[in-house]
This record gives C-alpha cells, sequence and structure tokens, in this order.
C-alpha cells in the first residue's frame, strides 16, 4: 500500500520542495504526445478560465461550513536513515471563510463565551496551528490572477480519468508573496483539480491539495497531504512531520433523518390468516400501538450526522453488520435490531450507544483483517449482550451547537463493566466463525500498545472510553502470542491511515476501497498506523455514476 502511496509523492510536493517552477522564458520539456495537444489548445483560455472559476468556487464556499480535520504525526530519524513518528497532534473543527484567508472553529469550543475568553480558549485548542493547514484549500483567496502571478505551462497529464493541463505557478517579483508550486487545471469546465507546492514569505508548509468533483461542475476541496523538513535548519533535510487533512460535510443540511425507523404503527388491526404462523400478532411491548420504533439511540445517531460526524448509512455499515450476525448466529444469541454505523473522524475508538455499535473511520482504516475487526465488534457486543450500553442511551434533550457536541456525549463505561464486557466478549469470539485467528488479533493489539506513547492522540477517542483502556479482548493473550516482527514482509499487524475507507465530502457516504494489495519490497514500507500521502484516482461525476472511484 504504502509503494502505491508513495509513488506519486516526488511529483506531488516536487514542485514546492524544489521551488524552482519553470521561468517565463523558459519552457517546460514537452513529449511527443503534449506537442500536438499544446497546438490545439488556447493556454490562455485555460488560464483565464480557471481564475474565473477559482474566484467563483470560493465565493460558493462562503456558504459552507463544512468540517476539517488534521491529523499530524512528528517524525523523528531511525538509525537505518528512516523516520518514525514519536507523537503526534489532531484537530477538529469547521471551515469558515472570513475575509482573504481561511478560518478554523474547533468543536469543543463552548458558545457565548465573550470575545476575550473565547480568545483563550482558542490558544488552549491550538486553534491557529488548524487554520494553517487549513490555508492549503485555495492556492491564494484574495490575488490568485495574472497580475499577481506568473503562470508556465508544463504539460498535460491525466490525474485518473480527468485529462489536465499542469501549470508551474509563482508570484511576481513585485508582489514577493503568495503560492508558489504547480496546479493542475481540468479539460472540461477548467476547474483547479489539484495544486501542490508551498507559500513564500510567511511560516507556511509544503503541501499536495486535492478535489473531487461533487456538485455538478463544481471540484470542491477534499484531501491535503502535508509535509515538511526540519524549519529551524535549512540543511537539514530530516523529516519533521507528516500530516493528513480531510474536508467533509458539505450538505450536512440533508444528511439523512434516522427517523426511517420510527414509522408508526397502524392503529387498525389488520386482517390475520390464523392458518398462516407468520401473521401473529405477536409483537414486542415496546412496538405496541401508538408508540413507534424510534429508539434513544436513533436520536443520537441522528444528532451526530447532522454535525457531519456521523457517515451515511451504506455499505460499510452492511459488512460490519454482516460479521455482527456471524457472532450472533454462531452464539445462538436472539437480540433484534443490533446496528452498525462509522464514525467519520481518525481518532481510533468504538463504542455503543442502546443496541447500535458505531466504530470510527480511522480504526476501520487501520484494521489488517476480517478477523481482527470481529474482535472488536465481539468486545462491544459484549456490552450489549450484558446491557451496560441500555444505561448510556440518552436521549438528545435540551439544545447545543455543534462545536459543543463532545461535552455533551460520553458513551463510555467503567473499569468493571469494561472488565466484564473483555471476558464476555472473548467468549463470543471463541465461539465464531473467526476462532482460531487470535494470533492476527494479538499482534494487533501489540501494535497499538507498541505505539501508544509516540501516537497518544491517535489513541484518545472522542466519545468512548479510549481504545487501549477498553482492554480490548486480545489484550489478555497478549503475551501468548508471537512476537512484533517490524523487519518481516510477511507480518502485518496494523495498516497505515487511509488504507481501507474512502469519504464522499458532500453526501459523507464512505466506501471499501477495492484496490489490490501491494506486494511490499521493503521493511520500511510498512508504517503501521502511520501517515501516508492522498493519491485519489479522479473521476467527473457523470463518471462516478458508472464506475465509483476506489483509489485514495
Amino acid at each position: 500500500m504504502r509503494a502505491v502511496l508513495l509513488a506519486a509523492l516526488p511529483a506531488a510536493i516536487a514542485a514546492g520542495q524544489n521551488a524552482n517552477p519553470a521561468t517565463p522564458n523558459q519552457s517546460a520539456p514537452q513529449n511527443a504526445v503534449d506537442a500536438p495537444a499544446r497546438k490545439s489548445v488556447d493556454l490562455d483560455q485555460y488560464l483565464d478560465s480557471a481564475i474565473r472559476q477559482e474566484r467563483s468556487l470560493i465565493e460558493l464556499m462562503r456558504n459552507f461550513r463544512p468540517v476539517i480535520e488534521t491529523y499530524i504525526q512528528k517524525e523523528k530519524p531511525d538509525s537505518d536513515g528512516t523516520s518514525s513518528p514519536n507523537a503526534d497532534e489532531y484537530f477538529l473543527g469547521r471551515l469558515e471563510l472570513t475575509g482573504n484567508s481561511p478560518s478554523v472553529r474547533a468543536f469543543g469550543t463552548p458558545e457565548g463565551l465573550k470575545k476575550k475568553a473565547r480568545k483563550k480558549v482558542s490558544k488552549k485548542l491550538r486553534v491557529l496551528e488548524a487554520t494553517e493547514f487549513a490555508q492549503a484549500v485555495f492556492p491564494d483567496m484574495g490575488h490568485f490572477d495574472r497580475q499577481n502571478y506568473t503562470f508556465e505551462f508544463a504539460r498535460f497529464e491525466p490525474l485518473g480519468d480527468v485529462r489536465c493541463a499542469a501549470f508551474d505557478v509563482k508570484p511576481r517579483e513585485d508582489r514577493g508573496r503568495g503560492f508558489m508550486g504547480r496546479i493542475w487545471i481540468e479539460d472540461r469546465d477548467h476547474n483547479i483539480v489539484r495544486f501542490t507546492g508551498t507559500y513564500v514569505s510567511r511560516r507556511a508548509f509544503h503541501f499536495d491539495s486535492w478535489r473531487l468533483n461533487t456538485l455538478g461542475v463544481r471540484w470542491m476541496p477534499a484531501y491535503i497531504y502535508t509535509q515538511e523538513s526540519n524549519s529551524s535548519d535549512p540543511a537539514d533535510h530530516t523529516l519533521w512531520f507528516k500530516a493528513q487533512t480531510r474536508i467533509w460535510g458539505y450538505d450536512v443540511r440533508n444528511a439523512g433523518d434516522q427517523r426511517e425507523f420510527a414509522k408508526r404503527l397502524t392503529d387498525a388491526a389488520a386482517f390475520a390468516d390464523p392458518k398462516r404462523r407468520e401473521a401473529s400478532q405477536d409483537l414486542n411491548p415496546e412496538y405496541s400501538v401508538g408508540d413507534t420504533a424510534y429508539r434513544p439511540e436513533d436520536e443520537v445517531v441522528e444528532r451526530l450526522q447532522v454535525a457531519g460526524l456521523m457517515a451515511s448509512d451504506g455499505e460499510v455499515d452492511q459488512i460490519l453488520q454482516a460479521v455482527v450476525n456471524n457472532l450472533l448466529v454462531t452464539n445462538e444469541l436472539d437480540i433484534a435490531a443490533v446496528r452498525c454505523r462509522v464514525l467519520l473522524t481518525t481518532p481510533l475508538e468504538s463504542f455503543v450507544v442502546g443496541r447500535t455499535i458505531i466504530v470510527s473511520r480511522g480504526l476501520l482504516d487501520i484494521l489488517p483483517d476480517e478477523a481482527t475487526l470481529a474482535a472488536v465488534l465481539a468486545h462491544e457486543l459484549a456490552h450489549i449482550v450484558l446491557k451496560h450500553s441500555i444505561e448510556n442511551a440518552a436521549v438528545v434533550g435540551d439544545r447545543f451547537s455543534d462545536l459543543e457536541i463532545f461535552s455533551h456525549f460520553k458513551f463510555r463505561f467503567t473499569a468493571e463493566q469494561e472488565a466484564e464486557a473483555d471476558k464476555k466478549g472473548f467468549e463470543l469470539y471463541a465461539k465464531s466463525p473467526y476462532q482460531g485467528q487470535q494470533g492476527k488479533v494479538e499482534l494487533f493489539a501489540k501494535e497499538l500498545q507498541a505505539r501508544s506513547q509516540q501516537l497518544p492522540n491517535l489513541m484518545r477517542a472522542k466519545f468512548g472510553n479510549d481504545f487501549l483502556s477498553s482492554h480490548f479482548i486480545a489484550m489478555q493473550v497478549a503475551n501468548a502470542s508471537e512476537p512484533l516482527q517490524p523487519k518481516s514482509l510477511d507480518q502485518v499487524a496494523a495498516l497505515p491511515l487511509g488504507s481501507r475507507i474512502t469519504v464522499d465530502p458532500w453526501s459523507d457516504r464512505i466506501a471499501m476501497l477495492k484496490a489490490k494489495p501491494v506486494r511490499l519490497d521493503s521493511p520500511a514500507e510498512k508504517i503501521p498506523l502511520e501517515v501516508t500521502p492522498f493519491f485519489p484516482y479522479l473521476k467527473r461525476m457523470d463518471q462516478q455514476e458508472k464506475s465509483p472511484a476506489t483509489s485514495q
């Protein structure tokens, strides 16, 4: 997997890292394919149209407040010449466009504070750092035009199924500041679909920013990969940090009403043929006439979805549901309406609300196989079997803003309840179709333990118990498994972040990547739990309807 992702990295950030785009009197090299194409295309038309489209996108984006998440891993050099994470940071907020620069309003910011008090809170939450990463949503919000920048054609290049013209860009000498790097303009409506580089004359990082076609002819910001070397010593090229920024939740107003589960039962008795057993009127008392099937946890799920933190119901939920059903059937458990949903955030967590099991996207990303997924779900199912979860299925009563949601929703269990669920979960797993695969689960648990000190923000849950503190069913036998072998190409204890799940930033629908596993050539390519570059396979909306995008 790392081989595929890193294959794109040199081209992705070379323009920014080298800081040497082609000058006006130095044409970029052309190949035999590009030469005839350039003659038939008016490059000035590309640029003028792209500048207009960029201005239009900025004005459109002012109407949205999507969710923006940045996860950063700080690096340290290893003895073998590579690097590995030794610390991490995490930001989650809403992207707001005010003036000529993006800003981030963090989740967890209390509403109603006076301006002075709010500034103190913002400093504590490190919103300024989050805003620095958000700058790469646009090349330049206020001055991206021919008067302030020079543009030099580089080549025509396909990005996925989209043919693009690539231009090297830098600020004019009399301006001296702004974006410097490369942009890719798609050839149909002339939108910028990707740009990579850095900002000059201010503190800035090298980045690779991608957009997806999610709204008519519009390409909306979706992914930003950031990477930087040691800033204190220009001669030192040791990797300082790498980061993933994701943007989603554009259409949260249509995020979906969970009340499809709440169809009111008829007050009129329906005809029942006594010869047909399935026509029996035996009903659960909670579904009695005059009541609904809308449960307290449905209101919690809906509230999280409307806030942009919960993925829309879809195929990934069905995959999780199939694993839960395997656990239920093989353990002969008759528990109705156990459902699974996916939280869109990166920190590793799984928890239950009533009879709904919720797993974070970040956790699904790094799980190496179905057996390990089954172990996670078995632990949460154990809470439902033991009826721990009934106590935390609180109804959303008072009104509060999305930014305050973490302080209102806490779905955590006591250490005693976690220990009980750990024991019961192990029993469920031992009787399941996944029995005999505990070794894989134990390796995953060991990998988490080995990384826990270096990546505390990845392990820190937002709603439930921290993932490692919830014991996890493998912990009681972790010492019995084979040891971790970082140098072994055959042992894969956990995957990098971004390996499994893709997110539609407009609808918040998620999908499993269907790309074939890549053969690893070096132990350095394993990078479990680590940040990797983005390289989405670009498609237009009409192409996506025929063949959904499957790479990231």
